[in-house]
């Protein structure tokens, strides 16, 4: 404990005076104190003097220091798997109960030693007691990884998981229990390792678009278990109609095979298909049998061209990032040998052009949307008096610069990986100049970073020049962000992401409706089915004051109706979670008097993943325990692992210490003191006629 003061020491010299002279000045002569004893005068006296030191001394505000140890319990993590596969080959209600008694015994048994707490999961980690077993997938490593993320720097003693060891999505649960380092992992084995008679679709790989009059392929991955010397069919069926049937043969204990069809998209909209393989004799169940899948067949592909001044690695980073979208359809062209005519596309793409050797004026001067990539091969003399909404003036060589979010951007959302990646990614080239003039209807997405040192020279923006969308990219080697984003992540997303933005603002048609409703085409079964809407007034502007509602219609044409809730100046619709098949919409609200209306499509597909699989998987329970230093019981063992976890000695209380810093005013014994140094004196002298 340590006395800490903001004032010079010697002040306390003072308060001594003081506090000496205010009892000397009251005691020395005090002739109604007479008779009293001289002892009970220098008690008083001193009763005086510390309370005038003490109130003097806190006038200086002094602060103790002092150290605060707090002891904290071995964290246990129970985590249930609530996932539907938990109940295959189960009576559901008792064992449902059986699992929950025998759990709530294990967390009160280690409740007096330990911290417990408890999740479920399935596709997520979800912090609660209930489980219903109505989980459509079960994802393992994100259980580790959440685990991992929210006891970070705590005293995480064990994780006791009662599962089927069945995971369906995510990566294999090994990677994230290694590192979670001298955690030791306890699973309660769940299910039946015993393999059933079964032929299930393990999978279907397909087009999510497709186009219309275009044929497109479908893989249909068929796994089987103890059906040897036995034949089955595989039918893909539309709208109740057989398009295709094949036959299959399976000739192997356990094995997958795969099925091809082609079909071709005679419609357009959301297509549902469906696939269904024949049951064989003394089958364990029919359920993974059949699976269906939704293709959105569109119109046409946008038409993009990506004109280069000479070939670069930019130009394939941009035309990797592009065509992994299946809306668009590029076209790489060298400057020197294009002459088609830029109104055939719906964006042009120029990199390091207009140059000196091309000027390109009659592209740059057409009304279709632009994109420039600005680099040392660039005539920014010529480039400026194009009047692509940036001009750079005085340029003087080129110097190196990296990127820097702009927090006020409203074109697009920029994810946050690519924000933290930002401060990271190598610079890239830049021309070296601070002669740098945005357009009044521009608005920059990043700017430039030299060194530490953030600049408002732009180098990503997007606006109108001309009647036409225009965007400009300042710098060379973008290659090398995409490059060393997988290298750190194993993917190039971010990077991907942000081109595909890029083009997606610029080639999309301007929406001029005073009314507009966005959400996503597809949905996974278990997923929040969820809309935003917005209105707008005659001056354009945002305005929620009116009602929205929506009409959901399902493949039994069955109605469903829902209204938006106003969200910020906005609309957002929660309709939560809704079966399987495909939807339509019809969205509608009022607008100066008149009724004004949208509606879309959109599906939710029937994964089944929880019940292609229907063998419990224990062998991986076995090895996530291992590899932890944990152990493995069944459900009717699990009385045994309160003392196996009591047994382990790295299980223990931590002892942090902490100093703390308080204001001696604010301790309340100080106070008390006072008051019995001034109660007893005040006693004293009323007792004596010193009052």
């Amino acid at each position: 404990m340590k006395l800490l003061l903001n004032s010079p020491i010697w002040y306390i010299l003072v308060c001594i005076l003081l506090a000496g002279f205010g009892a000397y000045l009251l005691y020395r002569k005090d002739k109604n104190l007479s008779e009293l004893s001289s002892t009970w005068k220098r008690i008083l006296g001193a009763f005086r003097f510390l309370s005038l030191f003490f109130l003097t001394f806190l006038l200086l505000e002094p602060l103790l220091e002092y150290t605060k140890s707090k002891v904290e319990k071995p964290i246990l993590v129970i985590a249930q798997d609530s996932s539907e596969s938990i109940l295959n080959k189960q009576d559901s209600l008792a064992f449902a109960e059986n699992l929950s008694d025998k759990i709530n015994k294990l967390r009160n048994e280690l409740a007096s030693d330990y911290e417990v707490v408890s999740y479920t999961f399935g596709k997520e980690l979800k912090e609660e007691m209930n489980v219903d077993f109505q989980q459509k997938t079960t994802n393992l490593s994100n259980v580790f990884k959440e685990i991992q993320q929210r006891y970070y720097n705590r005293n995480l003693g064990g994780i006791i998981i009662a599962s089927d060891g069945i995971y369906n999505k995510g990566s294999n649960p090994i990677y994230e229990v290694e590192k979670l380092k001298q955690v030791p992992v306890y699973s309660i084995a769940l299910g039946d390792t015993i393999a059933q008679k079964d032929v299930w679709i393990d999978q279907i790989i397909h087009n999510k678009l497709a186009y219309k009059g275009n044929s497109f392929p479908i893989v249909v991955e068929i796994a089987s278990e103890k059906i040897i010397g036995e034949s089955s069919e595989v039918q893909l069926i539309k709208n109740g109609k057989v398009l295709e049937s094949k036959p299959i043969n399976f000739s192997k204990e356990r094995e997958i095979k795969q099925i091809r069809f082609e079909t071709k998209a005679n419609q357009t909209g959301l297509q549902k298909y469906t696939v269904t393989v024949k049951g064989v004799k003394g089958e364990s169940t029919l359920i993974n049998n059949t699976q269906s899948f939704y293709v959105d067949v569109l119109e046409s592909k946008q038409q993009i061209l990506l004109v280069a001044n000479s070939p670069h690695p930019d130009v394939q980073a941009i035309k990797s990032a592009i065509v992994s979208n299946e809306n668009y359809e590029l076209k790489v062209e060298l400057a020197e040998n294009f002459s088609g005519n830029p109104k055939k596309y719906g964006m042009i793409i120029t990199h390091n052009l207009p140059s000196a050797q091309y000027p390109m004026k009659k592209m740059f001067e057409s009304k279709t949307p632009t994109l420039s990539f600005l680099g040392n091969q660039t005539d920014f003399n010529a480039y400026n008096s194009l009047k692509q909404g940036l001009s750079i003036s005085n340029v003087k060589n080129f110097t190196e610069a990296g990127a820097y979010f702009n927090s006020k951007y409203s074109g697009f959302k920029v994810s946050g990986g690519l924000i933290n990646s930002l401060s990271s990614f190598r610079p890239l080239q830049v021309p070296f100049s601070t002669q740098y003039q945005v357009g009044n209807s521009v608005e920059v997405a990043f700017y430039q970073r030299i060194g530490p040192a953030k600049t408002n020279y732009p180098m990503l923006g997007f606006g109108t020049a001309n009647e036409k969308k225009v965007g400009f990219f300042v710098g060379e080697g973008i290659w090398g962000w995409r490059l060393q984003e997988y290298a750190e992540n194993g993917s190039s997303q971010f990077v991907d992401e942000l081109l595909q933005q890029a083009v997606q603002l610029l080639v999309a048609k301007e929406d001029k409706s005073r009314f507009k409703v966005s959400g996503k085409s597809n949905y996974e079964l278990g997923e929040k089915v969820q809309f935003d809407a917005e209105v707008y007034n005659k001056s354009y502007e945002l305005d929620n004051s009116g009602e929205v509602t929506m009409k959901l219609i399902d493949e039994n044409k069955k109605e469903y109706d829902y209204q938006f809730s106003p969200q910020g100046d906005a609309y957002s619709l929660d309709a939560g979670q809704l079966s399987s098949g495909s939807y339509s919409y019809k969205a509608t609200t009022i607008v100066d008097g008149k009724s004004i209306a949208k509606t879309g499509e959109f599906s939710i597909n029937s994964l089944g993943l929880e019940q292609k699989n229907t063998q419990a998987n224990h062998q991986l329970l076995y090895q996530l325990s291992s590899v932890t230093g944990g152990d493995m019981v069944s459900l009717e063992d699990i009385n045994s692992f309160s003392q196996s976890i009591r047994d382990n000695k790295n299980l223990a209380n931590v002892i942090y210490q902490e100093k703390e810093i308080d204001d001696l005013i604010d301790l309340k014994y100080i106070f008390f003191l006072l008051l019995l140094l001034l109660g007893v004196e005040w006693f004293v002298r009323k007792r004596n006629g010193g009052y």
